[in-house]
Formats: C-alpha cells, structure tokens, sequence
C-alpha cells in the first residue's frame, strides 16, 4: 500500500481560550484498535493495517501543519491487545513553533464541540528529507495528564516519519510472507530511550483485518 494518495476523514475545529485560538483536527471516527500506553520501554500503541494508517496519516498531516493541534482521542481505544498495562494515553501532534502550552490541552479538548467535515488527501513522507539539526531542532515527547504530545519541526517529523511509512507501505507484505513477523515503527524522542513511541503491529490482528 502507497502512503500517498489515500484519504483521511477528519473534523476540523477552532477553540477559541481567551486571546487566543487553536485550530484542532481530529479523525471522523474512532480508530476502532490503536490502544495507547505506558509500555516497558516508553510508549506504546498496538495496531492492526487500518489504524496503523490513520496514525500514520495523522504524522504525514502534522509535519506540513504548523499551526494545528493534530489529535487522536486512542483511550477510547483501549482493548486487551495490549503488551503491559500502564494507563490509556490520547496522543496529540504539534509543532514548537505554535509555542502551545501544554497544560492548555484539558481546556482545549473540553471545548471540542461539533466542527466541521474534512478529508484529506495525504501526501506521504517524504524519503528525501532535511538533515535535523539538532542542536536548534528536536522531536521532544512529553506525557502531561493522560496525553501523549509530541512537540517538533517539519524536519524532525519528517525524519520521524520515515518509521511510519515504512510501517504502511513495507511491513504488511513483510507480515504476509513470513507470518509471525514483528513488524513496528519506533521513534525517538531527544534524550529518551530508543523506541520512546513505538507503534506495533497486534499480534493477533496482523494481517487479518481489512480496512
């Protein structure tokens, strides 16, 4: 499956907390098997082929969005295809550059109401990205309450993003040719462990469920 070209149906909504107002995209509906959560070895979401794209889509979105506030509501999520059993976690992307506090975001989301249809057509990553630098640029990953953000530059997402393409476009045939294969995306935030966010496939929902 090619990244590029496929389609995300999202809702749109602006909130508005005194002077200043955020705009906030969200998917449609729900990722019906992406539980997020504290894991052994930092973060963990586990996925089948469907919600593996969405999230996907959702970083593709997030690294050309630098004044939105990308947000996968995944605690409604959680199921028993889970590894450890640390606490259900939201995970919301975003660029430093918005300079977003994130002690903000309960009041943001409390003030989520209806908005409007979106769909977008994703882009992909990028192979050929920016060399980070990484003195003056980071992917910095914080869990504030029961949310997950991760704060970065279009360069770092990008570079990032390369996990997760190759976790869309390479692992469901890696997976059908040699059933049983671990197959997942691992991300690194600055100054945290290897696979700080690390986005598996479900062991018992590889390549059985269809989008």
């Amino acid at each position: 499956m090619k990244l590029e070209g496929e389609r995300w149906r999202t809702i749109v909504s602006t909130v508005r907390l005194g002077r200043d107002e955020y705009r906030v995209v969200q998917p449609s509906r729900p990722l019906r098997h992406a539980p997020l959560y504290e894991g052994y070895m930092g973060v963990e979401a586990c996925v089948t082929k469907s919600s593996a794209l969405d999230i996907t889509m959702a970083w593709a979105f997030a690294m050309r969005s630098p004044r939105t506030l990308v947000y996968l509501p995944l605690r409604q999520s959680d199921c028993e295809c889970r590894s450890a059993d640390g606490p259900a976690l939201d995970l919301v992307l975003l660029h430093h550059s918005l300079a977003f506090r994130l002690s903000k975001w309960t009041d943001v989301r409390a003030k989520l109401r209806g908005g409007r249809p979106h769909t977008v057509v994703c882009r992909g990553v990028p192979e050929e990205r920016p060399a980070p630098r990484w003195d003056r640029e980071m992917l910095r990953g914080e869990v504030v309450g029961s949310t997950v953000f991760v704060v970065g530059s279009r360069s770092t997402f990008q570079a990032g993003g390369q996990a997760f393409r190759q976790l869309v476009e390479d692992c469901p045939r890696h997976m059908h040719e040699a059933p049983g294969t671990h197959c997942c995306a691992e991300v690194t935030a600055k100054d945290r462990h290897w696979n700080w966010l690390h986005v598996v496939y479900c062991d018992e929902h590889q390549v059985s469920t269809r989008r």
